[in-house]
């Protein structure tokens, strides 16, 4: 599904002198510009149910220097001028529908970003911006089964920033910020006797692609089975969830939700010992539910990758350490994972994955990238997340981050496997 729009820009510069007999002064060159904006933009609907956007004159367009400084900015085409003066130089052009929230129906965001072009004196360039749809398509299908034997059903699916729910009757397509998506089903029934009954599915689209529609597909029975659901990209199958209702409370393999751990605590730079022995970080159970680590993979920036090999069963709101040594930390709750990961002092993107291999590991549940600005140092003392953002949301973030403060059994400071100490 290719969703877009067409904005030309045409450049039209001049070369402009300005002297005085009494004092000259340098030339300054300029140009000017015309911006031209396509009538509508055409749409390639997904099974003729895809709503055409604004027309683009409600676009709004924003015109940069090469070193990202804004330059002129309307808040729609209309308010442009016929032709803008600039000097010659390297700019971009920037254009987007002005309705980019975080989850609404029938509302697609569109986006584009022309490549960079020089102004020269004298000359007449057209550039060309592409806008693509920016968000991700969600919409759900009820089966007949579920149609007959529930009474009421509803699907809620929601990211970190916004949820939409699809009651029974719901057939408009919902439009979401690209995040990870998580999807909770409910369906209600009567049992022989008359009592109330019901069931819950749950799964998640972890990594959802932008300029998609995903349509989920729910089939489920009041009886004694399994429920399921089908998540379809452009009629195309890219991943299906399959949720066991039984008695056993604990996560199935490989239906890790992208969030439901979290990585809250890293020693990359230890002083008692050297980084080959001291090495380690803190994973903590961000879920309701117990979740077992086994056959999980970690890595570290797609270089270095580890399968788990020990059943390990990690409690709700409880923490899990994870070290090169046994030295690193004398932690109970650990696991030894060897050489096979090294943790730069420098910044490094650390990552945990479904069940998998280490050449193919599963669906992403959670990374963090220790290097991006922001984040502490922590020579001598392990980084850690603030218990007050234990998010998926806010824990990617380094303002949500400080240098350890308790002294642990090496003499370095950090809390591993325990309760983190708070941020200032």
């Amino acid at each position: 599904m290719r969703n877009y729009g067409t904005i030309l820009v045409c450049m039209l510069t001049t070369l402009m002198l300005s002297c005085q007999q009494e004092e000259p002064h340098p030339q300054q060159l300029k140009g000017k510009l015309r911006i031209d904006i396509g009538v509508s933009i055409r749409v390639n609907e997904v099974s003729s149910r895809l709503k055409s956007t604004q027309q683009t004159e409600d676009f709004k367009v924003i015109v940069y220097h090469a070193d990202g400084t804004v330059v002129m900015a309307y808040e729609n085409v209309m308010a442009m001028p016929d032709t803008i003066e600039l000097e010659v130089g390297d700019y971009y052009v920037e254009a987007h529908s002005d309705n980019n929230l975080p989850a609404a129906f029938e509302n697609p965001y569109y986006y584009g970003i022309s490549e960079f072009f020089s102004i020269t004196s004298e000359s007449v360039q057209t550039v060309q911006v592409t806008c693509e749809l920016a968000n991700t398509i969600v919409s759900v299908n009820y089966s007949e089964n579920v149609v007959s034997n529930f009474i009421d059903y509803l699907t809620t699916v929601s990211s970190s920033l916004g949820s939409l729910v699809y009651g029974k009757d719901e057939t408009r397509l919902g439009y979401f910020q690209t995040l990870p998506l998580e999807i909770l089903v409910e369906l209600s029934f009567q049992n022989p006797d008359g009592s109330p009954g019901s069931k819950t599915i749950a799964g998640s689209i972890p990594e959802p692609l932008a300029n998609r529609h995903y349509a989920i597909q729910v089939d489920a029975s009041p009886d004694a089975g399994s429920a399921s659901f089908q998540v379809l990209l452009d009629e195309t199958p890219v991943q299906v969830e399959v949720v066991e209702l039984g008695d056993d409370p604990s996560v199935p393999a490989g239906a890790i939700a992208y969030g439901s751990i979290l990585i809250t605590e890293i020693m990359y730079d230890p002083s008692a010992l050297s980084d080959t022995e001291g090495e380690w970080f803190e994973v903590y159970n961000n879920t309701g539910q117990p979740i077992n680590l086994q056959n999980l993979v970690i890595g570290r920036d797609d270089i270095n990758r580890h399968l788990i090999t020990e059943s390990i069963e990690l409690l709700p709101a409880h923490y899990h350490v994870f070290e090169r040594t046994l030295q690193a930390t004398e932690a109970v709750n650990s696991y030894v994972y060897g050489s096979d990961l090294t943790l730069s002092n420098t910044g490094a993107t650390l990552s945990l994955y479904n069940e998998g291999s280490e050449s193919e590991p599963g669906a992403l549940i959670f990374s963090v990238n220790y290097g991006e600005a922001g984040f502490p140092s922590g020579t001598g003392a392990s980084i850690s997340l603030s218990p007050l953002f234990f998010n998926a949301a806010d824990a990617i973030s380094g303002s949500a981050w400080c240098t350890s403060s308790s002294i642990f059994a090496t003499g370095d400071a950090g809390t591993p496997g325990t309760a983190n100490d708070a941020c200032p």
